[in-house]
């Protein structure tokens, strides 16, 4: 017969307490994320039981970005001076470099005139010449100088106009002849407006490099054939007038010993003082350095004084 089989103490809880250790279910799933949390926290889990090195941190990438400014448009500065094409540039956002515009290779200065100018997407080149010069026709080429204008023939004041177009420098003004006078402070009022130039220095034609001084010979009326004559001949020291009716024309020493002087001023009267050319003086010709304060008689016989009269010594009445 079959047994009675009997329960063991304590019934169904009594049974389990001598089963193995288990947790299952919702304690099982509670208990496994609280261990990842520890693992992941002291002992960063995988790695350490793998035993694979942990990731190293990446390196830091820095990106600098540049910022390109388009220079703003601005006027032409062909004309102006270096100095205020360049401050120009700069100041609209340009890198500027500057050259010679003519066929030489100096270095410009800031006076110098701005004849070209290129430009690209953040620079100007600027190509320039002195003051002085006008600009080539293209860059790089020759100055192109101008030439002296013909100013004989012309009158004082159209031949300074003309002369103005092509130089700034000085213009001196002289006489054509040497018994005409002629003063550069009357010249700049007007005085000689309508006298005729005689001649000129530079010559026409001759090429004028920068502001070239001129020198003009003026006379009021008809040209001499060349200067340093007289306007009036008698005024020449050495002109020797025509003999008149009862002049003896005596040597010097017949005149100191007084031959044929009657001192009265006759038309027999002997000059005491002659030129060189052993003639008697009128009044009004030059006399020499040395006969200054010395008095004789003119060819008419009249007394006449030789006298310092400034530039020149005359003799007079």
């Amino acid at each position: 017969m079959n047994q009675p089989q009997h329960p063991l103490p304590g019934g169904r809880e009594a049974r389990r307490s001598h089963l193995p250790f288990r947790v299952t279910g919702r304690k099982w799933r509670e208990g496994l994320g609280v261990g990842a949390l520890i693992c992941a926290l002291l002992t960063g889990c995988g790695a350490a039981d793998d035993g694979a090195p942990a990731a190293k941190p990446r390196p830091t990438v820095t990106v600098t970005a540049t910022v390109t400014v388009t220079p703003a448009p601005m006027t032409s500065q062909v004309n102006s001076t270096l100095a205020e094409a360049t401050e120009a540039a700069e100041r609209h956002g340009y890198r500027v470099v500057a050259h010679d515009a003519s066929d030489k290779d100096a270095s410009p200065g800031d006076d110098w005139t701005v004849c070209f100018e290129k430009y690209t997407y953040d620079s100007v080149a600027f190509g320039a010449v002195t003051s002085d010069a006008p600009c080539p026709a293209k860059d790089g080429r020759p100055i192109p100088w101008p030439s002296m204008p013909t100013a004989v023939g012309r009158t004082y004041t159209h031949a300074v106009d003309a002369i103005g177009k092509v130089t700034d420098g000085d213009i001196t003004v002289k006489a054509s002849y040497k018994d005409e006078d002629v003063d550069g402070d009357d010249a700049s009022d007007g005085e000689y407006d309508d006298w005729k130039v005689c001649f000129q220095s530079p010559a026409p034609g001759a090429r004028v490099v920068g502001d070239r001084d001129v020198t003009l010979w003026l006379t009021e009326d008809g040209c001499p054939a060349a200067k340093g004559t007289y306007k009036d001949r008698t005024n020449d020291p050495d002109y020797t007038p025509p003999a008149t009716a009862g002049s003896t024309g005596g040597t010097g020493s017949a005149a100191s010993s007084g031959t044929g002087g009657t001192g009265g001023g006759s038309a027999g009267t002997t000059c005491e003082i002659v030129s060189n050319a052993g003639n008697c003086y009128d009044a009004g010709q030059f006399c020499r350095n040395s006969d200054v304060g010395s008095s004789t008689h003119a060819a008419n016989g009249r007394l006449i004084h030789c006298r310092d009269e400034g530039s020149r010594n005359r003799w007079n009445y």
